[in-house]
């Protein structure tokens, strides 16, 4: 299959996607579509890019998975349709007053959020950035901090100095035709040692769990340092360039909660049997 072929292909499913979203705004107020109950994500369009780079947030977006509102402002009923074993989707819809030249000529991203509660633990993020299809773009979100949380973003210019943007989100462990349940930590018992990885301001992965005596090895791969620190009192590695590594020996069972120092967002679990 050509490059050409491997890249039209998904980008027909956005178009498909997006066409559907718009028609939803023009017949309500806008907001979102929860695929689950009673949970939202605050996303925003910052300045800067994703991770280090991450700046302030410039257009504040309406909340990923909000309950969609008809025109007189009051949420509107969910109907469903099809297959009830679909992977569920959320989706936010906003109007930001900002062209989407303006969008792509400065360094933007677009960062998920995981709850109004936990506002500092970021679950997904993308640039703005990428090849215009005439008045279109649409832009990947990654998974941040091992949230299972990625999806797309389509802007839409609309001619008039605004710029519509729709986010699509999904939970790589949600439940649906084709979707695999992920394991909620890597157990490595029987080994004496286990490894993580710092790389993209995330541990990976977020969670293990080990037996008594096991020492876990953390190596950053990102371009800035980090720590891995456990939260309250205990073990701490002090400041982790990139390329370097860190290790630990857990002689008690118990349950590690750390976090990085340096990117209060950066969270892991160590789980000692």
């Amino acid at each position: 299959m050509s490059r050409t072929h491997r890249r039209l292909m998904p980008l027909a499913a956005l178009v498909a996607a997006f066409v559907v979203v718009t028609g939803l705004v023009a017949g309500y107020g806008a907001r979102g579509t929860s695929a689950h109950e009673g949970e939202e994500h605050p996303a925003h369009i910052h300045s800067g890019t994703c991770g280090a780079g991450l700046g302030d947030v410039v257009y504040p977006l309406n909340n990923v998975g909000a309950p969609m509102m008809n025109a007189s402002g009051t949420p509107e009923a969910s109907m469903p349709m099809g297959a009830t074993d679909a992977i569920p989707v959320d989706v936010s819809v906003t109007t930001v007053q900002t062209t989407l030249a303006e969008l792509t000529s400065n360094p933007y991203a677009i960062n998920v959020h995981e709850s109004a509660d936990n506002i500092g633990n970021y679950i997904a993020c993308g640039n703005v950035g990428g090849e215009m299809m005439g008045s279109d773009l649409a832009i990947g979100l990654g998974e941040l901090n091992g949230s299972g949380y990625s999806g797309v973003a389509w802007l839409h210019d609309n001619g008039d100095g605004s710029t519509t943007v729709s986010v699509f989100l999904t939970e790589s462990g949600a439940e649906g035709a084709g979707a695999e349940a992920s394991p909620a930590a890597a157990t490595t018992s029987g080994s004496t040692t286990a490894a993580v990885e710092i790389k993209n301001f995330a541990f990976d992965p977020p969670s293990i769990e080990v037996a008594a005596g096991t020492t876990v090895t953390w190596t950053n791969d990102d371009q800035a340092p980090h720590t891995a620190t456990q939260n309250g009192t205990g073990f701490q590695s002090n400041k982790i360039d990139p390329g370097a590594s860190f290790s630990f020996t857990f002689d008690t069972p118990g349950t590690y909660e750390y976090h990085c120092e340096y990117h209060p967002n950066m969270h892991g679990t160590v789980v000692v049997k």
